[in-house]
């Protein structure tokens, strides 16, 4: 459903619209990506490796919204393929830190390429100024709901 059809009149909600733009630039960066033999899972779980070297990985698992046994077979997964590493977490022997390995770290370069291009066919069309006022406009609107946030909404009168 598209975000114009989802709001049942004029201007379309925003979630429906970042809903629909994320869902295409996953099939783009997806359908570019497609002969690294890797799922769109296991992409954006590097991808928050790259960011976030020595997560543990129930945090890997909070961060993508999915379950630490799902987590870990895709670390076993990407074990296997010699991608990422698990250390022991030196303040929980119970837990392990996780990090790219050198091949990770190659293929991450190719995967923030990919990436790139992507996002370079995403904002077609916008300046330079336009695309730095939308990055600041979604940051904005990303740190109004991040936990802890005291944004909160205007009261709209008799609605």
């Amino acid at each position: 459903m598209t975000a114009r059809a989802a709001s049942g009149r004029g201007s379309p909600l925003l979630g429906f619209v970042l809903r629909d733009v994320l869902s295409l630039m996953r099939a783009d960066f997806s359908r570019r990506a497609a002969g690294l033999g890797l799922t769109p899972a296991l992409h954006r779980l590097l991808f928050h490796l790259d960011r976030e070297p020595g997560c543990r990985q129930v945090d890997l698992a909070a961060v993508m919204e999915i379950t630490p046994v799902t987590v870990g077979r895709m670390l076993d997964r990407l074990e296997r393929q010699h991608l990422v590493r698990r250390v022991v977490d030196p303040e929980d022997r119970r837990a392990s830190c996780v990090y790219l390995d050198s091949r990770g770290t190659e293929l991450m370069s190719r995967l923030q390429r990919i990436a790139r291009h992507t996002e370079e066919r995403a904002l077609q069309g916008l300046g330079a100024e336009e695309r730095e006022a939308l990055r600041g406009a979604l940051r904005r609107v990303r740190e109004n709901l991040a936990p802890g946030s005291t944004a909160r909404p205007e009261r709209r009168r008799g609605g």
